[in-house]
């Protein structure tokens, strides 16, 4: 889970700030050939919320089938859990939102075509931006763009974490009975501030269905969710229900769900070029 820098996909705006209260709260735009505007992915990279950054290695073959695609690819760093606790991370991705939505025509984005784009950590990041655009004390301690909106179009989800209170009974549903997300020293409770399984009301402050009566009358999302049966970091069925309850939101013809035979966390598998031609035939379905 340790951040390794890879080669960009192409010679990018690199650590651009789209916010000011952390060195952290930087991305690399990566624009395709063209004058634009280009649909935009905010790409969010995982690591536990304690690691990584948005140039590594792992998250390379996403930016660079962006490009080739002819998406804008905005790949997002955030403030991890040693500098800020809940919700900074998250008031990041939707800061950078905004931020993409703020330089639209200095960049060439489309405002209105942006998808979230994230793997484990940056997944949950990624999805809770998607379904809370109007709960503001979401947005933390940051103000930028505060007028802008940070609505979404479209949600990719790799294997990411949902509903961080019951991770360690789903894993003992599956039979795997070491796990110890409620300890102090977990990523997930090291990300709220406090051991998950000290109280439940806390904890439950960072999952999205706490926030779903804040949707907009007419809120729209389109959703691929993603995630391998052999993951060892986070039970498959957080994907899992999470796509069920999800489909019950936004209509189940709006929420592409599928699992990986044989994938582990972070495999592989998530991003041979047949997979992601499979996820970028849905988000030009959806925002081209």
């Amino acid at each position: 889970m340790d951040s390794e820098e890879g080669s960009d996909a192409e010679d990018p705006f690199s650590n651009v700030a789209y916010a000011g209260e952390s060195s952290a709260q930087v991305c690399d735009i990566h624009l395709p050939e063209g004058d634009g505007p280009f649909p935009v992915i905010v790409l969010s990279h995982g690591g536990g919320f304690m690691f990584g950054d948005q140039k590594m290695e792992l998250i390379q073959p996403v930016i660079e089938a962006g490009i080739a695609n002819g998406y804008a690819v905005v790949s997002v760093d955030y403030r991890k859990s040693a500098e800020v606790v809940f919700p900074g991370a998250l008031a990041d991705v939707k800061a950078a939102v905004r931020f993409v939505r703020a330089k639209a025509d200095e960049y060439g984005f489309d405002a209105e075509h942006i998808a979230v784009w994230g793997e484990s950590a940056g997944a949950y990041l990624s999805l809770m931006t998607a379904l809370t655009p109007e709960v503001e004390e979401l947005n933390g301690d940051v103000s930028e763009n505060a007028d802008i909106s940070s609505a979404v179009t479209a949600l990719v989800d790799f294997y990411g974490p949902v509903e961080f209170y019951t991770m360690d009974d789903e894993y003992v549903d599956l039979g795997k009975e070491d796990s110890a997300f409620s300890a102090d020293g977990s990523f997930e409770s090291k990300f709220l501030g406090q051991a998950l399984g000290e109280d439940e009301k806390t904890t439950y402050i960072t999952y999205w269905e706490t926030y779903k009566d804040q949707l907009p009358d007419d809120y729209m999302l389109k959703a691929w969710i993603q995630v391998g049966d052999a993951d060892e970091s986070v039970p498959y069925t957080q994907s899992e229900n999470f796509a069920e309850r999800l489909g019950s939101v936004i209509g189940t013809e709006n929420v592409e769900f599928s699992i990986i035979e044989g994938a582990g966390h972070e495999d592989a598998k998530f991003y041979t070029d047949e997979n992601l031609k499979k996820v970028f035939e849905f988000l030009d379905s959806v925002m081209k």
